[in-house]
């Protein structure tokens, strides 16, 4: 499966597959591909809740969605430390986006794109609003 199977799935904005340093490995959808400082947080925070799942015993984190004012982010965990990272419209699709995400897995087909150098300071300094 590619990334534009799951961009097709109704609600879905985007999608893309990010490494643990950073880089955009692919992306499909509406919406101009992440800023680099989205792609770390994105694998932050994933493997931050994998760290929290291993500390209660219950393993690593396999996929996280968030709620936000404006709609919904699915993280899904892939082999080699990527991460698929999904921006979705509300969370009515989440139930075929997570069958759909099973079938992912990064080959060596996917390259790396061409991105700017991340900017770490603000992806380490993102604080929620409230």
């Amino acid at each position: 499966m590619n990334l534009s199977a799951i961009a097709s799935i109704p609600g879905v904005l985007q999608a893309c597959v990010t490494d643990d340093g950073g880089h955009l490995l692919a992306n499909c959808g509406e919406l101009d591909p992440p800023s680099a400082a989205v792609l770390v947080l994105g694998h932050a925070t994933l493997t931050a809740a994998a760290e929290m799942g291993r500390r209660f015993g219950a393993g690593d984190c396999i996929e996280i969605v968030q709620q936000h004012e404006g709609g919904c982010v699915y993280l899904h965990g892939l082999p080699r430390r990527c991460v698929l990272i999904v921006r979705c419209r509300d969370d009515s699709s989440i139930s075929e986006l997570r069958n759909a995400a099973m079938n992912l897995s990064p080959t060596n087909e996917i390259s790396v794109s061409t991105t700017g150098a991340f900017d770490v300071s603000s992806a380490m300094h993102a604080e929620p609003a409230w």
